[in-house]
Parts: structure tokens; C-alpha cells; sequence
């Protein structure tokens, strides 16, 4: 009889567990995590006083790139993800190149390629019915690896961009979620660095939670 009246309470104890644990993950962004895309527009300085370091860059790019992102309480998040990044050249060299298909050379131009890699973590404030209406700031540091190159040329020569500095960045945001899966969050981020981004206007789009 004892044995009976233990198991029975152990079950009970083991249920309520179970539905504290299920009603905690339940609760709004509580250990949920998204992937998802991002898109920016940079404002790109790579001019200094020293003319001869320029690096003869057109003053904006544009990114393409993908997260990973996560909220660990009701008001703090985080985030991590790569970024492939296009910025025309305004002092391009050019090269003959064969084209795969035809076998025939042609004359093209250097551009500037590279992809950056960040961090970033902070807080928000949630509004609206089920928190759909979010906004926050982060901090974040982001490492660049820029080259002058022509696109799809093994053969042709590449320009490290070495002055193309990494930095730290702050990053207000307004975040709306349409679904517990689809979001879309804008985003102002300021770098602070001498040459590099300046400054972007971020767009991303979650789509995949688990």
C-alpha cells in the first residue's frame, strides 16, 4: 500500500514538473530561438587626412546575409550571423577573363567583395496583446574581411582591404511579429571605427523557429 502511495506521488510530482516546465516554455520567448535573413544598406568611410591610405570606395554598399538569434528572458536577446558584402570600386583594375561557357575573353573590372561576421546582445521592451511589438537596443562587435577582386576569377589578383577596420556598434530596433515564426525587424546601426561602416539600415526576417 505504502509502495502504491509513493509511486502515485512521485507521478504527481513528475506531472507537475511537467506542466511547470511546459508552462515556462510556453511563456513568451522563453528559450526560443530563430533563424532567419537580413538585408542592409551601409554607409561606408574610407576616406582619410592621409589621401594616399584612401581606399577609393564608393560611400555606401549593400549586405546580404543570414542569424541566428535568441531571447534568454522576457527582455534580453541575442544574436549572431554573417553578412556577404558588395561595395562598387571607384578605382578598379581590370583583367581578361575566359568565360566558362564560351571560352571567350572579355575585359572586366574589380569590385570590392568580403563578408563580415558579428556578435551582438542587449535588451527590449515588449508591447502590444502576446508582446508583438518590440523595441530594444543591442551592442555588438563585427569583424570585416573585405578584398578588391574581379568576381568569379581564381586567377585574378585580390587586394586584401587591411585598412577596412572591425569594430563595435550600438543598434536601436523596432521589431513586429506577425506569427510565432515570421518577424520583421528594422534596425539603425552606428559603428565606431575611423575607416569602415559608418553607419546601416538593417531589415531582417525571421522564418524559422525552434
Amino acid at each position: 500500500m505504502r509502495c502504491t502511495i509513493k509511486v502515485l506521488l512521485n507521478l504527481a510530482l513528475i506531472s507537475m514538473l511537467l506542466t511547470y516546465t511546459k508552462v515556462r516554455a510556453n511563456d513568451l520567448d522563453f528559450y526560443k530561438y530563430h533563424i532567419g535573413v537580413k538585408t542592409s544598406y551601409l554607409n561606408v568611410n574610407n576616406q582619410t587626412n592621409k589621401p594616399a591610405q584612401d581606399l577609393f570606395l564608393e560611400d555606401f554598399g549593400a549586405s546580404l546575409g543570414a542569424f541566428y538569434s535568441g531571447q534568454y528572458n522576457s527582455y534580453m536577446s541575442f544574436a549572431v550571423g554573417i553578412d556577404f558584402i558588395y561595395i562598387e570600386d571607384k578605382l578598379p583594375f581590370s583583367e581578361s577573363v575566359r568565360n566558362e561557357f564560351t571560352g571567350e575573353l572579355s575585359s572586366k573590372e574589380s569590385s570590392i567583395f568580403g563578408k563580415a561576421i558579428y556578435a551582438e546582445g542587449g535588451i527590449f521592451y515588449p508591447f502590444l496583446y502576446q508582446n508583438q511589438l518590440q523595441i530594444g537596443i543591442l551592442g555588438g562587435y563585427r569583424y570585416n574581411d573585405l578584398t578588391r577582386t574581379i568576381f568569379r576569377c581564381e586567377q585574378c589578383q585580390e587586394q586584401e582591404l587591411y585598412q577596412f577596420e572591425n569594430s563595435a556598434y550600438v543598434k536601436p530596433f523596432i521589431k513586429y511579429k506577425f506569427s510565432a515564426r515570421f518577424s520583421l525587424q528594422i534596425a539603425y546601426s552606428h559603428y565606431f571605427n575611423e575607416m569602415g561602416f559608418d553607419n546601416s539600415i538593417d531589415l531582417q526576417v525571421t522564418l524559422v523557429k525552434f
